[in-house]
């Protein structure tokens, strides 16, 4: 909705916004996507296990045993991992554990792409001894002050006793809640300082829909006269610049730039997006930082453009390109960009409408701002891991880092925001944006049932506390079938479709919720055989909640999909013809495109310092001379 409204604020013509939930899913698979047509092969689920990191399809363990519940480890290899494992094995030997293969790696050299699983469970052993003796606060507190990677599995119950959240005064009590002690998570960004506070428990009427919309669009009064249609995007004229790497904050400058804004994506060549070296899948299974399909995948529609931010050259550059822009997207450590004279104070005195973006695991306060980590752990330190998977199993890690998507998503939003106010009051602001604190607000509903009742919910595999039966239920082949019915109506439907009418084991709710085993059962038996497209359509028909389940290779021809335009081929110049994914949501006057494919490695300086910054040729190539480009 704020991009349609940054066009009408330019343009004063309204358009409709299309949401598809099922592409916001899409979103958030990581590059997942990218398999199927770079290697041929397709994702599956890995339970407590992470695939793709190595080249000969190895897995890596990702949940540990610990004396009190589960600890999230991954071994990294490159700038990523290695503090991360050299203060390992430095523990290790302060606690004295053995550490077996460990103690004669060279963590400077260390390359996990190359490593097949032989190798892999050696390395993992002496973890599984080290890690069962340890209390999840152990390992947070000594990882947090080792600056490694890594977080326990929480609970709800472990989240609200969280200090990091405390400092932050992230719980908030609503300001029209007299006499109510509940308290709720509170808005996902802090702007220049200070966090917005809750105003109110939902939205009581349409009179209080109607109120917070005119205060979205106050200051809006005096919009141009609608111009006639033309092929502008919603975002034309916005100029952003993204420093950092991985998802959480390229995403963002992604779903800008497919919209029309103007993205110039901040790299070196000592120092390249992690994105293009560390991660398969690589074009003919080669690494190369420029044959790397999931940087691509998050990187489309952007200019590429490297700078040497240790030398004062590069540093100059910098400030010359946040002086051109109307955003930074930043998605560092907290105090790196301060440190290369890049800062939001800096910045904004000579750039006054400057809005910064930084996105970062916890914030850029609170006693543990400074803890490294990705994703692939964020998301158990946030309770996703411990909710996801059976009761009598391990958790199960959610495909690639998916706190990093639910962030960019909500970055998106709050980048949008911190636009709007640019252009209706001419002043920038400083977006803080912490990626846990974001991830939260999609267990809220756990987190305030265990705060009003100490109820903490825990694994449940496919269970719902409302619907029955609701479950995946096998079919012919590798097919299976989603399904579950959320009324009597819907189940009355089943029970006909199935035979299964006058069965009193199954005659109302809670009655289907006490014998779901057996109704899981009976299902099974007839859907067995079954083609999951053909009873997912008959299902479907019959006014029951069904799909096939799709595989990563059976969304290139989900049919919904393709007629939302989720997927689009383009050329790139190094792994040629390959698809991108468009952003799950669409404008009726001026919709998205993949505007081209990722760029290589440092691929448009001379347009960007050239044309853009107005560099003239001599000095760009005195710049290129002195290594400003490196």
């Amino acid at each position: 909705a704020l991009t349609a409204l940054a066009h009408r604020t330019r343009t004063g013509v309204g358009q409709q916004v299309d949401v598809s939930a099922q592409a916001s899913v899409i979103s958030a698979l990581a590059h997942a996507p990218t398999y199927p047509e770079i290697t041929g092969t397709n994702p599956t689920r890995s339970g407590e296990f992470i695939p793709g990191r190595s080249l000969t399809g190895a897995r890596f363990r990702v949940f540990w045993k610990c004396a009190d519940g589960y600890i999230n480890f991954i071994f990294y290899g490159g700038n990523a991992g290695r503090r991360t494992n050299e203060q390992l094995v430095a523990w290790m030997v302060e606690r004295g554990a053995e550490l077996g293969p460990l103690g004669d790696i060279d963590w400077s050299n260390f390359d996990m792409k190359e490593l097949n699983q032989e190798e892999i469970l050696k390395l993992e052993e002496p973890l599984t001894l080290f890690f069962a003796d340890l209390t999840k606060a152990e390992f947070l507190g000594e990882a947090s002050v080792r600056e490694m990677l890594g977080y326990p599995v929480s609970t709800v119950a472990d989240i609200l006793e969280d200090p990091q959240l405390a400092a932050r005064d992230y719980w908030q009590k609503p300001k029209a809640s007299e006499g109510d002690t509940r308290l709720f998570c509170g808005s996902f960004v802090m702007v220049n300082g200070k966090r917005p506070a809750v105003t109110a428990q939902g939205i009581a009427d349409d009179g209080e829909i109607r109120r917070l919309m005119e205060s979205l669009v106050s200051g809006q009064k005096n919009l141009p006269a609608p111009s006639p249609a033309n092929n502008d995007l919603a975002l034309d004229g916005v100029k952003i610049v993204e420093f950092g790497g991985y998802a959480a904050g390229p995403q963002i400058g992604k779903n800008l730039a497919n919209f029309g804004a103007t993205v110039v994506h901040v790299e070196s060549f000592s120092r390249p997006d992690g994105f293009r070296v560390e991660y398969p899948p690589y074009k003919d299974g080669k690494p190369g930082v420029n044959r790397a399909a999931m940087f691509n995948f998050f990187n489309d529609s952007k200019h590429g453009v490297t700078l040497d931010l240790k030398k004062e050259e590069g540093k100059e550059l910098a400030r010359r390109l946040l002086t051109w822009a109307d955003m930074v997207i930043e998605n560092m450590r907290p105090g790196v960009m301060e440190r290369l004279g890049l800062g939001y104070e800096r910045m904004k005195a000579v750039n006054p409408g400057l809005v910064m973006l930084s996105t970062c695991n916890m914030g850029q306060t609170g006693p543990r701002a400074n803890t490294p980590g990705f994703g692939s752990q964020l998301s158990a330190l946030a309770g996703f891991c411990g909710l996801t998977g059976f009761p009598e199993g391990p958790p199960t890690l959610l495909f690639g880092p998916y706190i990093d998507f639910i962030a960019s998503t909500m970055g998106t939003t709050a980048a949008l925001a911190g636009l709007d106010s640019q252009r209706r009051n001419g002043t920038g602001s400083w977006i803080d944006l912490s990626q846990y604190e974001s991830g939260l607000h999609f267990i809220a509903g756990a987190l305030l049932e265990a705060e009003t009742t100490g109820n903490i919910r825990a694994r449940a595999g496919n269970w719902d506390a409302m619907a029955a039966p609701h479950n995946t239920y096998h079919c012919q082949g590798d097919e299976w079938l989603a399904l579950s019915c959320w009324s009597d109506g819907e189940f009355s439907s089943l029970a006909e479709t199935m035979g299964l009418t006058g069965d009193q084991r199954f005659s109302s709710p809670v009655a289907r919720r006490t014998n779901a085993a057996q109704l899981d059962e009976l299902i099974s038996t007839w859907c067995e055989g079954k083609g999951s497209d053909a009873t997912a359509a008959s299902l479907q028909e019959a006014g029951i909640h069904a799909y096939p389940v799709n595989t990563i290779a059976d969304l290139f021809t989900d049919p919904q999909l393709a007629h939302f335009g989720i997927w689009q081929k383009r050329v790139h110049s190094v792994v040629g013809e390959h698809h991108y994914c468009n952003p799950p949501f669409t404008l009726s006057a001026t919709p998205g495109d993949i505007l081209g494919p990722a760029p290589c490695l440092g691929e448009h300086n001379e347009i960007v310092f050239k044309e853009f910054l107005g560099i003239s040729d001599e000095d760009y190539k005195d710049l290129d001379n002195l290594g400003a480009f490196d």
